[in-house]
C-alpha cells in the first residue's frame, strides 16, 4: 500500500477514535452522582462541621461536575455561596409534610391521555379556586372592627357620577356625551387612588 493511503487510513481511525470518546462516561457520571449525594447527606447531618460541608461542595464543583445536570450545579454553587457569606444553616428536608396544592396542580387538573397518539397535555394549566369564606361574627362585633376600604368615599362619588351620566343615555343611539362617561369614570377613580 502506498504511504499516502496508509496515512489517510491512520487519520481516519484517529478521528473515529476521538469521536467515539467524546462525552461523559458512565463511570464519571456515577462518581459525580455519588459524590453529590454524599455532600447532600453531610448537609443534612447535624454533627458535621461547616468546614467539612463547605470542603465537600467545593471539591464537588472542582472535580465532579462533568456530565451532571444544571440543577445540581446550581444547588452546589448556592451552597458554596452560602458558606462564603457565613450562612451555615443546614437545608430543611420536609418529609411527610403536605405539599402545597399549587405545586402538584398540573397532575391534578389535566386528565390522563386516552390514546398514545393524542397530543401532550398543556403544562400551563392552572385553576384558581376560591377558598371558603369564613363565617362572620355577630353584627355588633363586625361594626367595631370593620375598617373602610381606601378611597371608599371617593369611589362611591365616582360611581354616583357615572350612574347619573349614563341615565340620560339611550343604549340604541349613544351620543358623544354618553361616550365620555367611561373615560370620566376612569379618571375619577385614578384621582381617588393618587
Amino acid at each position: 500500500m502506498p504511504v499516502v493511503i496508509r496515512r489517510l487510513l491512520t487519520l481516519a481511525f484517529a478521528a473515529l477514535a476521538a469521536a467515539s470518546g467524546c462525552g461523559p462516561s458512565v463511570q464519571s457520571i456515577y462518581e459525580g452522582s455519588v459524590r453529590f449525594e454524599h455532600c447532600y447527606r453531610l448537609d443534612l447531618e447535624q454533627d458535621v462541621a461547616t468546614s467539612h460541608r463547605q470542603a465537600c461542595w467545593t471539591s464537588w464543583l472542582d472535580r465532579y461536575t462533568y456530565g451532571q445536570s444544571r440543577d445540581r450545579l446550581e444547588y452546589a454553587r448556592r451552597r458554596v455561596r452560602a458558606f462564603a457569606t457565613g450562612d451555615a444553616d443546614r437545608p430543611v428536608l420536609r418529609v411527610g409534610q403536605a405539599q402545597a396544592e399549587d405545586s402538584r396542580q398540573f397532575y391534578l387538573v389535566v386528565p390522563a391521555p386516552t390514546s398514545v397518539h393524542a397530543s401532550p397535555p398543556p403544562i400551563a394549566t392552572r385553576t384558581h379556586t376560591v377558598a371558603e369564606v369564613p363565617k362572620t361574627a355577630p353584627a355588633d362585633s363586625a361594626k367595631t372592627s370593620e375598617k373602610p376600604a381606601p378611597a371608599d368615599e371617593c369611589s362611591t362619588a365616582c360611581k354616583a357620577s357615572f350612574s347619573s351620566c349614563n341615565q340620560a343615555c339611550d343604549p340604541a343611539a349613544p351620543s358623544a356625551a354618553c361616550k365620555s362617561c367611561d373615560p370620566d369614570y376612569k379618571k375619577c377613580m385614578q384621582r381617588c387612588f393618587e
